[in-house]
């Protein structure tokens, strides 16, 4: 393997921290209500989103849409960490694979509680040094219903 050049290595070094802002911009898109506006600049045209067994999305208008339109009958409410980011860069720095870990937690439309886990394994290229998603897919190791559901924050913390 050849050495990098600085320029290569100051290229990737930018590249990766820039992969750190795409991956904490999709979790506050979807904490956002989900937004379709936050959403759309995060994917490339012709990208793909595969939700787990529960679908797949194609195009990023339809992947803004559709995660948007969740909010009506899957998640109202989600408070995402995106975590332990593995990045791997091509030789030029102007794609990629990623993989990060999931951990939710949500209420669903017909506002129950859940816990949610598990990783995203995605494609990723830079677009006029803006970096995009070009496939996402959520692999969700647990969903699990919390019977009590959230309650309100209290207003003074117990004393142990």
């Amino acid at each position: 393997m050849s050495e990098l050049t600085l320029e290569n290595r100051l290229r990737r070094l930018e590249a990766l921290r820039s992969i750190d802002d795409l991956i904490v911009d999709l979790g506050r898109a979807f904490d956002a209500g989900p937004s379709a506006t936050e959403l759309l600049p995060l994917f490339t045209d012709d990208a793909v989103f595969i939700i787990d067994q529960y679908g797949e999305l194609k195009g990023a208008q339809s992947i803004a849409d559709g995660v948007a339109g969740n909010a009506e009958t899957g998640f109202s409410w989600t408070l995402h960490y995106l975590a332990s980011p593995k990045v791997e860069l091509d030789a030029d720095s102007a794609a990629g694979t990623v993989e990060f870990y999931l951990w939710e937690i949500a209420t669903s439309a017909s506002d129950k509680a859940y816990w949610i886990g598990g990783r995203y394994i995605a494609e990723i290229k830079s677009d006029n040094d803006k970096w995009k998603f070009s496939r996402l897919e959520l692999i969700a190791d647990l969903i699990s219903h919390y019977p009590e559901g959230w309650h309100e924050k209290p207003a003074a913390l117990e004393k142990a």
